[in-house]
């Protein structure tokens, strides 16, 4: 049997690695650069969004594990309980006949699937704002540029446009790391993590069910035909 805590730890695992990656950049004046280069502040608004959404997708991981362990527990409660009694009660209506759980799996997946679907939309959100910093960044070099062919050999108005436009680079660059760290890899890394787990959780409770209790429940039922 496998650990049923087995996302939980995974999880640990993932966010460990990387904190210990952003301690890092930290460390090493990475992180002070990104922010004192952006000046649309971007990259602080993709951070406080990719922190919230973190802390959901922890939730869903300690829920999704929960119903894992009361699965492999056999505990009366949790959604693969609730899942057996429900075609306990399928069963009950056809009165012995062949029972059909497509439906009833199809609906597990999904009601399990829709709350970490903003984990993958926050996601691509993210990897989106980066892009738009980028666009961004490249009008404020452009114009920077634009004022710079303006103007003249004024050395004082030549070195404050470069300003504006490294300032404009900066802003391009580090808005689309940031966003593809934190929704390309961190956050989409977390959604790919649950969904797979939800995956083997649907298909481990379906197996069960095909090899334990639909055959149980159709023998009751051709007894009491």
């Amino acid at each position: 049997m496998n650990n049923p805590n087995a996302l939980l730890y995974k999880w640990l695992v993932i966010n460990s690695f990387a904190t210990l990656l952003v301690y890092v950049a930290w460390l090493q004046g990475w992180l002070a650069l990104v922010i004192e280069s952006d000046a649309s502040y971007l990259s602080l608004v993709m951070t406080a969004l990719f922190f919230v959404f973190w802390a959901i997708s922890g939730y869903q991981t300690v829920t999704v594990n929960r119903e894992i362990v009361r699965f492999e527990t056999n505990s009366p409660e949790g959604t693969a309980s609730s899942y057996f009694k429900k075609l306990r009660i399928k069963s009950e209506k056809l009165g012995g006949r062949t029972l059909d759980q497509t439906m009833l799996a199809s609906a597990l997946r999904v009601r399990l699937m829709m709350p970490i679907q903003i984990l993958h939309y926050v996601a691509n959100m993210l990897i989106l704002l980066g892009l738009i910093g980028t666009v961004v960044g490249f009008v404020i070099a452009v114009a920077g540029l634009g004022d710079s062919l303006a103007g003249g050999e004024n050395l004082q108005r030549v070195q404050g446009v470069l300003g504006q436009i490294v300032n404009g680079m900066g802003v391009a660059l580090f808005t689309t790391l940031v966003g593809a760290i934190l929704g390309g890899l961190w956050l989409q890394l977390h959604y790919q993590l649950l969904e797979k787990a939800i995956a083997g959780f649907v298909v481990d409770v379906v197996e069960y069910a095909d090899i334990e209790l639909i055959p149980e429940l159709t023998r009751a039922g051709e007894k009491s035909a």
